[in-house]
């Protein structure tokens, strides 16, 4: 049973929910199923790339309480224009929104809310993330799915008191012909850094943001390095440079020389096959897109016990206590050091547990079932 899927997301940047809608969008074309997009913010990243794929994305460029205010008579408008069957919400801003536009329809349409975050402290989020997240609450008997993408972020929610009857976990699909092992990308990063095939090299690959906890990162990285001398460690993400002076005294700790900042790239499938191992710091995650895509393009892992990293990683890899750097360290240490078959084995196995289990096609034929079910379902 084919439909339209009207989605509402807060902004299509470079994060993890945001490609996730991407390649939900444009993959499900496939099962019959149509796609429109609504950003309360920008077009951002994915704007452009999902129109490219005939996804249309009306983008709502909300900046300040007045626009905030009109937005659901915008998107009202387009409910009644583009005549949804479902409007999904992302994220709490999204979700909230979905609910509230949905009744601007003239005919029948159905909720769904994608819940992407773990709460191990929702004292930790904004304050108007706070307060969104407790409305939610108060609204999820009105929702017909609440779709999480880890069973860490339903265990949460669900303990805070977001209703059980509709929820379900779909966690994230990743295209393994996209994220994958390879020379060519593996030699190029070397090149850039300057060193030769046989020289361990670990990454990171984030944003600078208190919940990846970089510092965690950084202090074990000071301590890896000093243990391996042979050790080069990349740092990829926005905010991650030395010009950032929230991190100068970290960055005084670690030697210029081989530990190396590319800031923001839009191309992380050719930095990941470069590395030899892969590091996530976090102090909050639900199910993390970059861990599954290290995973896939072969590397061991290192990750904090957050969200479903440990599900996920399913042994192929390290998992570490949340904030405590000196445990990451060892397990750098621990990887730095074996040989590179050694290493091979590990990665090898990490991508056949994503290949298997947490293939892109895998969550598409999820997400169709779902909507199938909410568009037969009686009220």
């Amino acid at each position: 049973m084919a439909g339209h899927i009207l989605h509402i997301i807060t902004g299509l940047a470079t994060g993890g929910a945001e490609r996730s809608l991407f390649n939900l969008a444009v993959a499900h074309s496939a099962k019959g199923f149509s796609h429109s997009v609504v950003s309360l913010t920008g077009l951002g990243h994915y704007g452009p790339m999902l129109s490219e794929n005939v996804v249309p994305v009306h983008a709502l460029g909300i900046s300040g309480a007045a626009s905030l205010l009109a937005a659901p008579v915008k998107i009202g408008k387009l409910v009644r224009e583009i005549r949804p069957d479902i409007v999904q919400g992302w994220m709490p801003h999204g979700n909230m929104a979905a609910t509230v536009v949905a009744s601007f329809s003239r005919r029948p349409v159905r909720v769904a809310w994608n819940i992407r975050q773990s709460l191990y402290d929702l004292g930790a989020e904004k304050r108007v993330t706070q307060w969104m997240i407790r409305g939610l609450k108060t609204l999820s008997q009105r929702a017909d799915a609440i779709i999480y993408n880890s069973y860490q972020a339903r265990e949460h929610h669900e303990d805070l008191g977001f209703s059980p009857r509709r929820g379900i976990v779909i966690p994230n699909g990743f295209d393994t012909g996209r994220w994958k092992p390879d020379a060519g990308h593996r030699s190029a990063l070397r090149a850039a850094i300057g060193v030769g095939e046989g020289v361990p090299v670990g990454g990171f690959v984030g944003r600078f943001h208190s919940l990846k906890d970089v510092p965690t990162f950084m202090t074990a990285s000071a301590v890896a390095l000093a243990e391996v001398p042979e050790l080069h460690i990349v740092m990829v993400g926005d905010g991650l440079t030395r010009e950032n002076s929230a991190l100068e005294g970290l960055f005084a700790k670690l030697p210029p020389q081989r530990f190396h900042t590319a800031g923001r790239r839009d191309d992380i499938e050719a930095i990941l096959p470069g590395f030899d191992f892969f590091c996530l710091s976090s102090a909050s995650e639900a199910f993390p897109n970059v861990l599954g895509e290290a995973m896939a393009s072969g590397l061991p892992s290192i990750a904090t016990d957050v969200g479903d990293c440990a599900r996920l990683l399913d042994g192929h890899g390290r998992i570490v206590p949340r904030g405590d750097p000196g445990i990451m360290a060892e397990a750098m240490v621990e990887i730095a050091r074996m040989d590179i078959a050694s290493r091979a084995e590990i990665g090898k196995a990490a991508r056949a547990r994503i290949t298997t289990s947490y293939g892109l096609a895998a969550t598409v034929d999820a997400y169709t079932q779902l909507y199938d079910s909410m568009m037969r379902r009686e009220a």
